[in-house]
């Protein structure tokens, strides 16, 4: 495993390997999307495409030894903290310490700053996975997903660094 994959990955399972998502991989991802999210909510091609480029976008896909992309997730720094915009895991691939792993990736990605993700109501599971790796309910919004479907806002708090440089991480 090079250093980099490894900075990302962490304890992870050495099949987990973490890079940005190129352009070969965006059909992948939004199959994934198509599999994980209800119409409308699922990113497309096109959009995808779009979020891959925007500047200061941290686009990664997870791969493993059975899929060449396993999982993925897109996050930015906004309004002072680190915004997951979406996180999604093949079907096949769950409950196989992906989504830690993207996770944790980007906490890697983004080495300072407080991360804030949502979370729809129902998805009981994926809130778990957010608690488990040190997530807060810290909210919620009535009809963010649609009509009747409640957003839980979840914040990560991280300590501040006190180290003047801020380390960088290839990915």
């Amino acid at each position: 495993m090079r250093e980099h994959e490894q900075a990302i990955t962490g304890n992870h399972k050495a099949d987990v390997r973490l890079e940005r998502a190129s352009w070969r991989d965006l059909r992948s991802v939004a199959a994934i999307q198509k599999a994980s999210f209800r119409p409308g909510l699922a990113y497309s091609l096109s959009g995808l495409s779009v979020l891959s480029i925007f500047p200061g976008v941290v686009f990664l896909v997870a791969r493993g030894d059975t899929l060449p992309v396993a999982g993925c997730v897109i996050a930015d720094r906004h309004r002072d903290n680190i915004r997951i915009m979406n996180i999604a895991v093949d079907p096949a691939a769950r409950r196989q310490g992906i989504g830690t792993a993207l996770l944790r990736g980007v906490e890697a990605a983004f080495p300072t700053g407080d991360i804030v993700l949502m979370a729809e109501e129902w998805n009981t599971g994926a809130q778990a996975l957010y608690e488990r790796e040190g997530y807060l309910r810290s909210g919620s919004t009535n009809d963010y997903y649609g009509k009747g479907r409640h957003g839980i806002l979840m914040k990560k708090t991280r300590q501040a660094s006190h180290s003047t440089e801020v380390p960088r991480i290839q990915i």
